[in-house]
């Protein structure tokens, strides 16, 4: 600031020196002459000199004037600079959201306040000087007012494709709390100017207040070019894991007798043999050194060495109670998540304990295999390796339990069955807050959509290493872990398919007859009540016609509660690549006693309705298979009336649940949604009109 000062005083001195001294040379002698003759006066000249001397002060007046405007000017754009820092953005976000605590902190507080409130999750760089860009913003404003990321396959603009929290850009922009610089940038690394940052305070404002309200009132100014943005945006959302876990409870395998006695510190405890390896009781460690903690809302147990705990052991007679009561038992999947220290292990179930590999000790002491002797020795330390960086993964969470706010760099493992392949994926989790936790998204990773997720493991914070990360990586690419993940997994077509269940009712011959021997067990396709069953051969597949009594048949089996999705609906029967003459399909689902309809739009089956029914019993079954709709009626019955029939094949009928001769009274209550009939599929009153007057002639209709 001096030099220019300076600069410009040198400037004007020699400006007034080229007036005064130098100016009469470039008017020549002439006109000085002529000017002397006519002013040759000393009264005169003095008054000249004398206006000469005031318009050179006013002139020097003038030049300070403008010098010290320019110097005030220079000194407000120190004062109020065109950008904004990183503290800048705390305090006024402070401002809004806990005006009290903002008059309660000094300035070095702000970016520890931000910090531990999770104000600067996913924010590299936070020191307070730090100029604010677009980018960051856009994170800070979701992360204050608790805006979900946005996770979609549309790019939006085209300069946020892969960078740090596009996924936060795209939720402020669906917010309405953003734009982009025009219609295709969105600008990420600009830093924030300040006439922009106080239209988007204000924007803050009103949306805190009433977020339903503020986006109403943004949708009307910004019009339909943006709300087709945004829905677009949000339609391509959905992403389809490559695996899906199996249900809890799913068999597994069987629990056989233990291969090896095995000892915890010289103590036996009860053991088996799965997957051709030995396994424990996870209970019966807590008289082996252990603390287990369950947590209800995680379905978690966590095992934790105790040094200072006692051992007690089990006694021999309660060890052989123990192993003779499981085995030989079933082996199921739970969906119960165990965790040995830090480290998430496989974990199976039978009789309702869990059961977990004795191997998996092994982050407590040792685990040796004596052959000799047939014996598993475990020897548990006194002193437990501990990592120090008091940061753990519980599921889909990362977890920071330190007292400042640090920075997570993880790995992400995930497997190709079809290769036997591991591939990893890395990232960073800036700014996870004191005693909070960051999410983990997986449905960002390329390999989401086409390989198996096998887990995270931290490979180091911004305060140390883990020393146990090569270890845990090592440890998920070992056989048991391959095993058991590619085990409770199913690809995400082979788990949409096993979802739907035939619905197949097997007998047994009494007696020979109609080609069947006694004992035979045969499928039960279709039969007339009283009379005949048409059966095949579950050994040979041979078809005929047996006399009704002539077969046992099993009592009819509960209703499955557990409906699909209309996604999953939809996506079966497309997969599934069914067709028909109209643009109507009809699938009705003995297992579920439902009935879905589909209408054919742009190419693909969408749901258009799904109708509880009641099907034949299984004395008097429903024919499983392909037909195709045909007449339809009024009503029909003789003492009694059923309304709005459709045939679907011979005297199997649509129609409406039993009622009075006159059509005006329900004679039956309570029999939608399990098996019924003695043969024709029954619908509610208003269902059955809306299928008699919807389904055309030539639909296609599956029962199975």
């Amino acid at each position: 600031m001096k030099t220019k000062k300076l600069l410009f005083m040198c400037l004007y001195k020699a400006f007034i020196i080229f007036i005064i001294v130098l100016f009469p040379l470039f008017i020549g002698p002439n006109v000085l002459i002529v000017y002397g003759e006519e002013t040759n006066s000393p009264l005169i000249e003095e008054a000249n000199e004398e206006t000469i001397k005031e318009e050179i002060y006013e002139l020097e007046i003038e030049k300070a004037e403008k010098v010290k405007e320019q110097e005030a000017s220079e000194e407000e754009e120190e004062i109020y600079p065109t950008e904004v820092t990183l503290e800048e953005c705390i305090k006024k976000f402070i401002e809004i959201i806990y005006p009290k605590e903002e008059n309660m902190l000094s300035e070095d507080d702000y970016i520890i306040f931000g910090e531990n409130h999770g104000y600067l999750k996913g924010i590299p760089n936070r020191n307070k000087d730090q100029l604010l860009t677009r980018r960051n913003l856009a994170r800070i404003l979701c992360n204050v007012l608790n805006i979900q990321p946005i996770y979609s396959k549309d790019s939006l603009f085209s300069d946020i494709k892969g960078q740090l929290n596009e996924e936060y850009i795209k939720a402020a922009y669906a917010e309405y709390l953003m734009d982009g610089i025009n219609s295709s940038d969105f600008a990420p690394n600009s830093t924030v100017q300040r006439e922009e940052f106080e239209k988007i305070l204000e924007n803050i404002k009103s949306y805190k207040e009433n977020s339903k309200a503020y986006k109403e009132k943004m949708k009307s100014q910004f019009g339909n070019e943006k709300a087709e943005k945004i829905k677009k945006l949000l339609s391509m959302s959905t992403y389809k894991s490559a695996a899906k876990k199996i249900e809890s409870g799913t068999f597994m395998g069987i629990l056989k007798k233990g291969k090896a006695k095995t000892f915890i510190n010289g103590y036996e405890i009860p053991s088996f043999t799965y997957n051709d390896s030995t396994v424990i009781l996870l209970s019966d460690l807590k008289y082996y050194g252990f603390n287990l903690e369950w947590d209800d809302e995680l379905k978690t147990i966590f095992l934790h060495r105790v040094d200072d705990k006692n051992i007690t052991g089990l006694s021999t007679e309660e060890i052989k109670q123990k192993e003779e009561s499981l085995i030989n038992k079933e082996v199921v999947y739970t969906n119960i998540s165990v965790y040995a220290g830090k480290r998430r292990i496989p974990c199976y179930s039978v009789n309702n304990s869990s059961i977990i590999y004795i191997n998996d000790l092994s982050l407590f002491g040792t685990v040796a295999w004596d052959g000799e002797r047939k014996e598993v020795d475990v020897a548990l330390n006194s002193y437990m390796f501990k990592d120090e960086l008091n940061v753990r993964v519980l599921g889909n969470k990362i977890m920071n339990y330190n007292d400042a706010a640090i920075d997570v760099e993880i790995v992400h493992l995930w497997y190709e069955e079809k290769n036997k392949a591991f591939t990893t994926e890395e990232d960073i989790f800036y700014g996870i807050p004191r005693n909070g936790y960051e999410t983990i998204h997986l449905e960002k990773y390329a390999s989401y959509e086409n390989k198996i997720y096998f887990g995270t493991v931290i490979k180091k914070t911004n305060l140390t290493l883990n020393p146990l990360y090569e270890k845990d990586i090592n440890y998920y690419k070992s056989q048991k872990v391959i095993d058991y993940v590619c085990g409770v997994v199913k690809d995400s077509d082979e788990y949409l398919f096993s979802l739907v269940k035939p619905s197949i009712i097997i007998g047994t011959m009494k007696w020979s007859a109609g080609g069947f021997n006694k004992g035979e067990k045969v499928e039960i396709l279709y039969g007339e009540d009283g009379s005949w069953y048409q059966c095949k051969s579950v050994s040979t597949e041979k078809t005929g016609r047996i006399p009704w009594g002539s077969v046992s048949i099993p009592p009819d089996p509960p209703t499955n509660k557990n409906q699909m999705t209309k996604e999953q609906l939809e996506a079966y029967v497309n997969k599934k690549g069914f067709t028909s003459q109209t643009n109507y399909f009809v699938w009705t689902d003995l297992d579920r006693q439902m009935t879905h309809v589909f209408k054919k739009e742009n190419g693909s089956w969408k749901l258009i309705r799904s109708m509880l029914c009641s099907t034949g019993r299984n004395i008097t079954p429903t024919p499983r298979g392909f037909f195709t709709i045909k007449e339809r009626g009024a009503y029909f019955g003789k003492g009694y009336m059923c309304k709005n029939w459709v045939q679907i094949w011979g005297d199997y009928l649509y129609h409406s649940v039993l009622m009075d001769v006159t059509g005006t009274y329900v004679l039956e209550t309570n029999v939608l949604g399990k098996r019924a009939s003695h043969g024709c599929i029954r619908f509610s009153l208003e269902n059955s009109k809306w299928f008699y007057d919807t389904i055309p002639r030539h639909t296609t209709v599956w029962i199975n």
